[in-house]
């Protein structure tokens, strides 16, 4: 599924992405991200081995960032990335990176896993505006799902509803309450990168840990029935993807939520995080695990 996940990033979303192999081929770093723009970006890392993906809290991955359009050979910037993994299929290595300005970047990526080292040089599009809301936007006061607004309780999410407070207020009245926000736009049960079930349970349990200071909503991407919304937008995807072209604003619009549809979303899961002025303060694309979110929501205001 993971590697199914890579394709999925390099080929149909937003980042623009070339792979120079390593040294040693057996070892392959990917993006999990659809788009980088502007500005700071949390810049999550797939690492490929021998064709699984790794979960190695003790991999090292640097990265190196190249201004391709001013110096090919100057770099501008490093970070280390940081290992969240703990409940995902698969672990993303997050480094960050403020990008000055709009264009081609290219990205060297250093591995040591267990004693051997790797060297991989990526490609990236940076670009001036975001898809999705990005840190700094005024959150959208969109409606989302609660239980008291639907007959039946099935109708929520398409999984289980094991933490009843994550549909208890929708989004925009949470945001008029002027009270911290954490909003997870998830499908569990059609994930096209399987981490939107593990996702969820992760939110369910930060909610439990922080639901006194924040509010946390859940909102599921797809119109019930799920099954048949999903088949709906994978047929319109899949019809754009063979004209070679993008999704009109109402192929986009089609068996997705009012809310995703009117955050601009094109892939899932993502996190945003919304102070009590109602400014994204967050934004996480991918998998989510306690050990990146519990220090960032314990000082959320």
């Amino acid at each position: 599924m993971f590697r199914r996940l890579v394709l999925v990033f390099c080929a149909c979303f937003a980042v623009s992405c070339s792979v120079t192999p390593a040294a040693n081929a057996a070892v392959t770093p990917v993006f999990a991200f659809t788009e980088a723009v502007v500005g700071p970006n949390r810049l999550p890392l797939g690492i490929i081995q021998n064709g699984s993906p790794v979960n190695d809290p003790t991999a090292v991955v640097t990265t190196t960032f190249y201004n391709l359009d001013v110096d090919k050979t100057k770099p501008i910037g490093t970070s280390t990335a940081t290992y969240f993994g703990k409940g995902l299929p698969a672990a993303v290595y997050v480094a960050t990176f403020d990008f000055p300005v709009a264009g081609s970047y290219g990205v060297k990526i250093e591995t040591v896993i267990a004693g051997q080292s790797a060297q991989s040089n990526l490609q990236l599009t940076v670009s001036d505006r975001a898809i999705a809301p990005k840190i700094g936007d005024m959150a959208i006061a969109a409606k989302t799902l609660t239980s008291t607004g639907v007959a039946d309780p099935k109708e929520l999410s398409s999984s289980a509803v094991t933490e009843p407070s994550l549909y208890a207020t929708s989004l925009d009245d949470a945001l008029a309450a002027r009270k911290p926000i954490a909003v997870l736009f998830a499908t569990p049960g059609f994930c096209r990168t399987a981490v939107c079930g593990p996702s969820v349970t992760v939110f369910a349990e930060l909610a439990r840990q922080y639901g006194a200071s924040v509010t946390f909503i859940h909102s599921e991407i797809y119109r019930f029935p799920f099954g048949d919304s999903f088949k709906q937008q994978t047929e319109v995807f899949q019809i754009a993807m063979n004209e070679g072209r993008n999704l009109t604003d109402a192929e986009r619009k089609a068996g997705v939520s009012d809310a995703y549809y009117a955050w601009g979303l094109q892939s899932e899961p993502w996190l945003f995080l919304i102070n009590s002025k109602g400014v994204i303060v967050g934004r996480y694309e991918g998998g989510l695990t306690q050990e990146e979110l519990a220090p960032v929501l314990a000082t959320l205001d």
